[in-house]
């Protein structure tokens, strides 16, 4: 009788639960069940202004030494970029996931460890690196190529550079290569986001037993890979540009307030950002350029030429453009009346355009309906540090009170707020240092002070003159 090929059994060290913070093994049922690498170490990862706080070991201590994380997938996860990797192996803006994951036999033969397993391999291509201190196997697309996956603590490894491997091939056994002695059993994969499906696949075979216990018995191909119409970061595309374009029309900013790149590469400096974009637009905050957010960014129309000129011809706007939102269809009705928690946090509260400086209170009744009013004009994604040096310049411009404002817009870098009076206008620019909230309020109440004090010579001048006209007139 032939032999049945045996399904491994997958587990995970998980999450740290419950007010000891207890973490204990559990199943894997797919990709999606695997949780940040390190979870006990990451339990208070999470982002402020763009930047990753909380997370293990993210001081540099010598090249490669240190460890990078993203938001991905809706989850923060660890990567490995060219900046933290320690081979110089990755192309400059590659980014790799990092997963740690458990094999075990359900049957192993007598005498043997569930976990002393062959690890398939993720992916067919060429072994570029094998390191036997960590236990380390490094495969490229093609010799020369580009890196696809890394798959760590193995011992024995199976293979030496320059092998040809196919998928699900035994790398070598499952252990702690690497690792401290008393560190449990485990695989730990490293994939290019760019192939993120097919890892999602791997792990599906695993479970499927179409990659067996017995590498005799596995499938030797992998499935067909799938598009999800998904962007993830690391990516290059001609979409992700113009989700970059929609997003700089709107004045999102890249990290530290730099400017959003135009070249669609998807980078981490444009991560905070896209979590924000997404929120004040009311879609899910996954980190991803995904459907519903490029559903957002209609491709740039292919202009015709004016036959006359030889002049790329006028293009107007979509149609039902949404406010301050000129370059996609409006989406207004479908936005939550309380947005959701913010991934990206802002310091300053400034993660949502409900979210005002206390200081606000302390506005005249006039002010604050103009400050109210500006903010609400003003995507979320924009502090309040900008909505208050918007109405400190409304008002240094005559425009001094919420009737008297017409419109607001922002276009690039600039906030403009425009008057009813024609010509009366004032203009941020967000490309340069904003003032906090506190010192633009200041600002503002001082020059009401200034301007009450001036009215009120105006009007003793006033005064004293028709009191001299009524002396001439006696």
């Amino acid at each position: 009788m032939p032999e049945q090929p045996r399904t491994f059994h997958i587990e995970q060290l998980g999450p740290p639960r419950g007010a000891r913070g207890v973490q204990e093994n559990e199943p894997v049922a797919d990709l999606e069940d695997l949780t940040t690498h390190h979870p006990g170490a990451n339990r208070a990862i999470h982002m402020e202004d763009g930047h990753i706080r909380g997370a293990e070991d993210q001081q540099p201590t010598y090249r490669g030494g240190d460890r990078s994380y993203a938001y991905i997938d809706g989850e923060f996860q660890e990567v490995i970029d060219h900046t933290t990797d320690r081979y110089g192996s990755l192309k400059p803006d590659q980014v790799l996931m990092v997963k740690d994951y458990i094999l075990e036999d359900p049957a192993p033969p007598r005498g043997t460890s569930a976990r002393a397993v062959g690890v398939p391999s993720p992916t067919a291509g060429y072994v570029s690196r094998v390191s036997d201190a960590g236990g380390m196997v490094e495969i490229m697309d093609r010799e020369g190529g580009d890196v696809i996956a890394r798959i760590r603590h193995l011992d024995p490894i199976s293979v030496r550079e320059g092998d040809t491997v196919t998928y699900g091939e035994s790398l070598g056994t499952q252990s702690n290569k690497g690792l401290p002695r008393n560190a449990g059993v485990h695989a730990h994969v490293e994939m290019d986001t760019a192939h993120h499906q097919q890892l999602v696949d791997y792990f599906d075979d695993l479970n499927s037993g179409r990659l067996s216990v017995q590498p005799e018995l596995r499938a030797n191909t992998a499935r067909p890979v799938v598009a999800d119409g998904t962007f993830r970061l690391g990516q290059s595309d001609e979409r992700i540009g113009d989700v970059q374009r929609v997003m700089a029309g709107e004045g999102y900013r890249a990290v530290d307030g730099g400017v959003l790149d135009h070249d669609g590469v998807y980078r981490p400096n444009m991560q905070g950002a896209l979590l924000d974009f997404q929120r004040d637009h009311g879609l899910p905050q996954t980190g991803n350029i995904d459907p519903p957010t490029l559903d957002l960014a209609p491709p740039m129309p292919r202009r015709e030429l004016d036959g006359e000129h030889g002049r790329p011809a006028y293009q107007a706007p979509p149609a039902h453009a949404a406010p301050g939102h000129p370059d996609h269809p409006d989406h207004g009705r479908a936005l939550p009346e309380q947005p959701a928690p913010a991934v990206n946090q802002h310091r300053g509260g400034h993660a949502s355009r409900s979210e005002q400086s206390q200081v606000v209170g302390e506005l005249s009744a006039h002010d604050r309906a103009m400050f109210e009013k500006l903010r609400d004009r003003i995507p979320g994604h924009i502090s309040d540090d900008a909505v208050a040096a918007a109405l400190h310049g409304a008002k240094k411009a005559d425009i001094d009170s919420a009737e008297k404002i017409a419109d607001v817009r922002l276009a690039g870098d600039q906030i403009y707020v425009v008057g009813t009076t024609p010509g009366f206008r004032a203009v941020v620019d967000l490309s340069q240092k904003i003032p906090a909230v506190e010192e633009s309020l200041q600002q503002t109440r001082l020059l009401n002070q200034a301007q009450v004090l001036s009215q009120q010579q105006e009007d003793q001048n006033r005064q004293a003159r028709a009191g001299e006209n009524n002396a001439r007139v006696i």
